[in-house]
This record gives structure tokens, sequence and C-alpha cells, in this order.
């Protein structure tokens, strides 16, 4: 029988107390071994995540990384999950969020939000790849979400309008970014770049049956990728923006 997995609200870190998840509280443990607290366990973390992917990412190579046992960390926090937990929720903390009374229009204000946290999940692209996993309530990510639901009520949309333009903007940035991510990685892994990449798929299928006179063979700009990538980002939020927008009429 498949062992049931614990709920995203019970085994989140956010809402069980400090002392039950690890052994000491979130603000405990200034004089652990080498200084260590769980500051300074989510940051290492957050740098070894960055370097290696959150796949091969485990409490014992963090151990070493800071150069303490691995029981060490668990007086701090209950286990892996917790780490990745807090570590995206130091992700959301580099989001970039528009001010409130800075003069940034509701459409302005939306595109902020966007390119931030595309701009986030590229810098630490393991965060898009688990960011589904977890509830995501930290209070970095609560400060986010604050400020996106104030940006879409000062539209002049509805109130289910405004929720319902929220989620196709984030839902567009999230499947816009990790499929960005993806190729880059895929590029990486292939010692190559996204270009090359391309370019070799192309090549590789252009004498299928049927591929030429198909027409999905299209011919690519003269761009670099991340260029054509930047470019066709905004262009899609412009379509977004305007189509919220063609909904006021």
């Amino acid at each position: 029988m498949a062992t049931k997995r614990a709920s995203q609200v019970k085994k989140s870190v956010w809402l069980t107390p400090g002392p039950v998840r690890g052994r000491r509280s979130p603000r405990a443990g200034a004089g652990g071994p080498g200084g260590l607290d769980r500051e300074v366990i989510v940051a290492a973390a957050v740098r070894l995540l960055d370097e290696q992917g959150e796949s091969r990412f485990s409490m014992r190579a963090l151990a070493a990384r800071l150069d303490v046992t691995p029981m060490s960390l668990y007086w701090y926090v209950a286990d892996k999950d917790d780490l990745l937990e807090l570590a995206l929720d130091v992700v959301a903390g580099e989001m970039s969020l528009p001010e409130a009374g800075d003069g940034t229009d509701w459409q302005s204000g939306l595109r902020a939000l966007a390119v931030t946290w595309r701009a986030a999940m590229l810098a630490h692209p393991w965060a898009i790849r688990i960011y589904a996993d977890y509830l995501n309530i930290g209070p970095n990510s609560v400060r986010y979400s604050a400020r996106a639901l104030e940006i879409a009520r000062a539209s002049p949309l509805s109130e289910a309008d405004s929720m319902a333009a929220l989620s196709a903007i984030f839902q567009y940035t999230y499947g816009f970014t990790a499929t960005e991510i993806n190729w880059s990685e895929k590029a990486a892994e292939a010692n190559s770049t996204t270009d090359d990449l391309i370019e070799e798929i192309t090549e590789a299928v252009r004498d299928l049956p049927g591929v030429a006179d198909s027409g999905v063979l299209v011919e690519r700009p003269a761009e670099p990728d991340h260029v054509l990538r930047e470019r066709d980002f905004h262009r899609a939020l412009d379509w977004l923006l305007i189509g919220m927008r063609s909904g006021l009429r």
C-alpha cells in the first residue's frame, strides 16, 4: 500500500513551531558550533543549491560545506524539506516590489511583479522546480503576495477579474520561465549554448519524413536566443495586459 504523504499544511515549516521542527527555536543557537544558527544554515543551503541544484542537495553535503556534523543541523531544522522551504523564502526576499504610492499604475505594477519573479527564478533555477511543492507562505513570499493583491485591487477591474489577472500573469510567467530554464540547463548539460542546441535539433529533424513540407521548421531571427527570449517575454506580457484593458469596455 502506498504511503500517504503528509499534507503541505502539516509539513510546512511556517506552520509548525520551531522547537517541534528542530531542537531549538528559529532565534536560538547563535552560540552553536562554529557560530551556527538557522540563518547561517539557510544562507549556506541557498549557495549550495545554486551550485549543485536540488537533486544533489543533501543535509550531509550542507554539513560538509559548513564544516559541522550532519546532526548539528537538526538542532535548527527538522529535515531537508524544512531547508528547501526556508531557502525558497530567501529567494522571494530578492524580489524587488513596486513601492506603494510610487506612482506605478496597475499595469506597470503587474509587469514589475512578473519581471522580478522571473529574475529571481533565473538566478536560482532550482527554485522554480520545487516552487509548487511548498505553500510559499514565508514572510517574503507573503510580502510579495500582499503587494500583488494591492496592485491588482488598485485596478479598475472587478474583484473577480483582478484575481483572474493575477492568475494569468503568474501562470504565464511561471510557464515561460520554467521552459526558459529547462532549455538553458539542457544546453549546459550538452556543453553548448541554447542557440547551438536549437540549431542542432533543427538540423537533426529537418530530413524526417514530412517535416520539410509541414512548415514546423520556422526560420529563426538572427538575434541571440537570450535577446529573443527577453523580447518574447515582454511582448506576451503586452498582449496579456492589452486583453485586461479591453475587458473594461
